[in-house]
């Protein structure tokens, strides 16, 4: 009865440890949150999120398409700026114009 139990109890022990580092495993796969929740994000922070490249970022913010703080040379993106920007990137893009050729412009114009 006594090695029963031990061996129950090394079982466990087994098992708690195999739970512990799996559990080590885990957090270690998963990103980090910042500590901050209102910090700054640089346009390559954001660029991997949204899986961008930094450049478009910052070549969009300063068309003035993106939202963003300008900081001398450096972007820097609120947490709302980013959902902004995906709020954006959702948002349907208005179709192209049909173009006419000059031939056609002409025709209406003999017409009239």
């Amino acid at each position: 009865m006594e090695t029963e139990r031990g061996q129950v109890q090394a079982r466990d022990c087994a098992v708690a440890a195999a739970v512990r580092e799996l559990a080590d495993a885990v957090r270690a796969t998963v990103p980090v949150p910042p500590a901050d929740p209102d910090a700054l994000l640089t346009a390559e922070e954001v660029g991997e999120l949204l899986q961008l490249s930094p450049r478009t970022l910052k070549d969009q913010a300063a068309a003035g398409v993106l939202p963003h703080h300008r900081f001398g040379k450096h972007y820097r993106f609120t947490r709302s700026d980013v959902a902004e920007i995906v709020r954006l990137s959702a948002a349907p893009v208005k179709p192209l114009r049909r173009r006419v050729s000059v031939e056609d412009v002409a025709k209406d114009f003999r017409a009239a």
